[in-house]
């Protein structure tokens, strides 16, 4: 924690000078940082000095984000996995590296994990649907998730990127628990479904 909370300083304290944030985050991003706190910290400076300047994979701080998928503590993994795909510019074959990670979390034996990826999967297929179709065997298992914001989260992720044989079987599976679920996840499922009527007019008619 001792170095988050340096590192944490020494962003507030140069933080009105865009250079000198700059030249913080290249070189602590070049070196072995201790804390996954720290590190998960500087993903994201790296990612925001990434969207500001609008750059690109070439960025030495792309890499560094995609070099944290390959860290040995599961949060330092997802915080690069979900900085990547929150980026504005990023294209499909970018973001591969972190939808194979999070594809991995959807089988963890964590709840916690599992939902952190199906989440971020969520999110994606909203502007990458394509992107997450290699996904779809692994949010089919978690359909059956005990745990129900799993479930909703795949069935409507699976919504957005399924066949189109597919949308009956889910939308009888999800009308099973749509009561049983919070409203922030029925928010959710409706905006699967009118995206679902918009790729599949005849489903919808």
């Amino acid at each position: 924690m001792v170095q988050f909370h340096a590192l944490g300083l020494l962003y507030h304290i140069r933080s009105g000078d865009r250079l000198a944030v700059n030249k913080l985050v290249q070189k602590w991003s070049k070196s072995s940082l201790r804390s996954p706190f720290a590190t998960c910290y500087l993903i994201r400076l790296a990612a925001k000095l990434i969207e500001e300047d609008e750059a690109g994979a070439e960025s030495p701080l792309f890499q560094f984000i995609e070099s944290c998928l390959r860290h040995k503590c599961e949060m330092v993994i997802y915080e690069a996995a979900s900085a990547i795909v929150r980026l504005p510019n990023i294209t499909s074959s970018e973001l591969s590296p972190a939808i194979s990670v999070l594809q991995l979390f959807c089988s963890s034996p964590k709840p916690s994990l599992r939902f952190a990826a199906v989440r971020t999967l969520n999110k994606v297929s909203m502007k990458h649907p394509q992107a997450i179709t290699s996904c779809n065997v692994d949010l089919e298992q978690l359909i059956t998730d005990q745990n129900r914001s799993i479930a909703t989260l795949a069935i409507t992720t699976l919504l957005k990127t399924g066949a189109e044989s597919s949308v009956e079987r889910l939308m009888k599976q999800i009308s099973t628990f749509v009561n049983e679920i919070s409203d922030e996840f029925k928010v959710v499922v409706i905006e699967a479904i009118r995206s679902l009527c918009a790729r599949y007019p005849r489903k919808h008619a």
